[in-house]
């Protein structure tokens, strides 16, 4: 059973005829050419990786109105390159056209294997957060870590960088089926975090691979996804495993750039999934604080990036466990109605990396969407307390009308909460709960 950390109580592609899946694409490749046309569609066929086409359920009028072919495998360029914690800053480029790539690498299979995986306009100059992730999960652990870059694919316009995404999940997944085969990988072992379009990488990934073993999706990227068949976006059969943090869910007409839609096993959504604390100052502070390229990869999504903060900060924080909570709504969340992890521990879970913790209570039928609130910089955890009032009702009561404040007072001082901002009436033998959060532990 999971106990509750900071919780206190106080009282690819579908034709008519033909699913392209997996591996099992080589005769089709004998038959097409490149840009040729089957059914009326366009259809381009990649050594080792299969045929990718346009239509069927990668086209929609609306949520994915233009389809196109993705480019040659050379000009997306897929590198995946190694790090160990016997060579943490110098990487060893993996290839699946070369053995001895793997034979001469420090890769070992006794360790578990994380992949990261980037989204659209990010490369290693502007996105150093992948190398910060990367030391983060190997001052945690003893892993393989292989950060996968596909910068050459993930330029405008954004409609072909999707349609590269395919094909970057099929290079992932045929590496971890050459180190399947070449020195005994279990796919089991193998857990890909993707953010916003590297989180439909990941999804790609998975579906050509028998029981990959678990994919984060850091703020998964909405828009040509969202809506989408699940044919065409991530979605719990992709791995034993999906996780799912939510922290940009507006629609893309009000310049949201993450899905709102449950796609994993759990769904984390933080703050509801949308306007992240702290972002308003971050878009200004950014500049200065991170210099000008991560500035303006903070001005234009901030919220969209808060996701990786999120995960970074889950994976070596022990003081303070971002803790969510399953809740039919937001507004019920903020009520203090929802803060019991159950008698199983089925109703919450640890965001980040320890959402594992969650897989026994999985339901590969259903989504199961989970609240918490966070702080507005790092570590951005808060404790979470359920405050629970109980009026008495003695015969001379009467009822009252007012503001109700909470002092508390523990290992790191006093915290003072206002309860209730509005003015609220107060019945005497009723019971009133509220969520108050801080990020100071007031244990006593």
């Amino acid at each position: 059973m999971l106990k509750p950390p900071g919780l206190h109580f106080i009282s690819l592609l579908v034709f008519s005829t033909i699913w392209i899946q997996g591996f099992a694409v080589v005769d089709l490749h004998k038959h097409y050419q490149n840009n040729e046309t089957f059914q009326g569609e366009k259809i381009k066929c990649i050594d080792e990786l299969g045929c990718f086409g346009t239509g069927g359920v990668f086209f929609h009028p609306l949520f994915r109105p233009i389809d196109v072919l993705p480019d040659d495998r050379e000009v997306i360029n897929v590198q995946f390159n190694l790090y160990t914690r016997d060579r943490p800053k110098d990487e060893r480029v993996l290839k699946s056209s070369d053995k001895n790539s793997v034979l001469k690498s420090e890769f070992s299979i006794n360790r578990p294997t994380k992949f990261i995986v980037h989204g659209y306009i990010d490369n290693d100059l502007f996105g150093p957060w992948m190398k910060s992730l990367k030391d983060e999960l190997l001052l945690r652990g003893d892993f393989n870590v292989i950060i996968v870059d596909w910068s050459g694919g993930n330029k405008l316009p954004y409609y072909q960088a999707t349609a590269n995404t395919r094909v970057v999940g099929a290079e992932i997944a045929l590496l971890i089926s050459r180190l399947e085969e070449w020195i005994g990988l279990n796919p089991e072992d193998c857990h890909i975090v993707g953010h916003s379009l590297g989180s439909q990488i990941s999804g790609y990934a998975g579906e050509r691979i028998n029981r990959l073993g678990r994919i984060t999706a850091v703020d998964p990227a909405e828009p040509y996804f969202q809506n989408m068949p699940v044919e065409v976006r991530i979605d719990p059969s992709d791995a034993l495993f999906v996780d799912v943090i939510h922290t940009d869910a507006k629609t893309i007409f009000l310049m949201g750039l993450g899905m709102s839609q449950e796609v994993g096993h759990v769904d984390f959504f933080p703050n509801d999934g949308t306007n992240q604390p702290g972002c308003k100052k971050d878009q200004i502070l950014s500049f200065i604080t991170d210099g000008l390229l991560e500035g303006i990869r903070r001005f234009v999504g901030c919220n969209h990036q808060r996701a990786v903060d999120f995960f970074h900060h889950s994976i070596n924080s022990h003081r303070c466990v971002p803790v969510g909570y399953v809740c039919q709504d937001w507004e019920t969340f903020l009520q203090g109605r929802c803060a019991d992890c159950g008698v199983d521990g089925s109703r919450c879970a640890i965001m980040g990396l320890r959402a594992e913790k969650f897989k026994p209570h999985k339901d590969d039928g259903k989504s199961v969407k989970m609240y918490l609130k966070t702080s507005g910089s790092s570590p951005f955890c808060l404790f979470h307390y359920q405050v629970i009032v109980k009026l008495f009702k003695p015969s001379k009561s009467r009822d009252e009308r007012g503001h109700l404040y909470l002092s508390l007072k523990g290992d790191e001082g006093e915290v003072d909460f206002t309860l209730s901002n509005d003015l609220e009436e107060f019945y005497h033998g009723a019971q009133y709960t509220y969520l108050v959060t801080t990020d100071k532990h007031i244990e006593g």
